[in-house]
């Protein structure tokens, strides 16, 4: 069976439109480790769906231990065999049937809630991460905005070779199918950030990042540019869970 996550990590580079889109997104998740962060450094991180462990070297940069763990073979294959990743530990596991051995000062997640498909499972993963976050843990999530599913990002993407369609709307998400790169077509769920918001809450204090300010203060604004289509949701788990 074909990963369709195979060729990510050449999408992600194969040209400057591409390039630049993605150090937007690794800027923007970047700042939100560090709000959290703060001065200090923390003890241990668990990166979810953390590809070829891009994203999972910004969180290393803020913690003693990291472990990335994904449910692409061939994204951990990748990411045990990058040199500048050796001090990283990798499995492969699906969140929802991961069996974390201990607890972490940090959780983070980037482009992991998208694919869940069904509401209820929102809940079963707030309270994993609840439980397997320290007392006063943090926790960032980076996950598709308002405007991902938008007619303009759409045309956007296409220009990345992302090709997305969307083919069913509710009140707090929508579905559809995408492709980049010549990739298998895969089901995406594009949940409402503030839907995500009232699911976590109940576990964490959250907060937004201002990504539209980080774009503009970190010289991302060009002629080719749309509102950022992803939001940072970032926080600390709430005191007596």
């Amino acid at each position: 069976m074909t990963d369709i996550w195979e060729n990510y990590a050449d999408f992600k580079s194969n040209s400057i439109l591409s390039s630049r889109y993605y150090a937007f997104i690794a800027a923007c998740f970047k700042e939100g480790i560090k709000t959290v962060a703060g001065s200090t450094v923390f003890e241990n991180a668990l990166d979810i769906a953390c590809g070829a462990g891009d994203n999972t070297l910004l969180v290393a940069d803020y913690a003693k231990t990291v472990t990335g763990i994904d449910s692409s073979e061939e994204q951990i294959k990748k990411a045990k065999s990058n040199p500048a990743l050796e001090k990283i530990q990798f499995e492969q596991a699906d969140f929802l049937s991961y069996l974390p051995d201990r607890q972490y000062d940090l959780i983070t997640a980037a482009w992991f809630h998208n694919f869940i498909h069904h509401e209820a499972d929102h809940k079963k993963v707030a309270k994993k991460i609840a439980s397997a976050l320290a007392d006063d843990g943090a926790v960032v999530f980076l996950f598709p905005s308002d405007s991902f599913t938008s007619v303009k990002s759409t045309d956007y993407f296409r220009r990345l070779d992302w090709q997305q369609a969307w083919y069913e709307n509710q009140a707090d998400s929508v579905r559809g199918l995408f492709s980049f790169q010549g990739s298998p077509w895969d089901i995406m769920t594009c949940w409402q950030p503030l839907f995500l918001f009232e699911k976590y809450q109940p576990y964490f204090e959250l907060h937004f990042l201002d990504t539209k300010k980080l774009c503009v203060e970190g010289g991302f604004v060009d002629e080719s540019y749309l509102n950022p289509t992803f939001e940072v949701m970032y926080g600390r788990k709430r005191k007596g869970l």
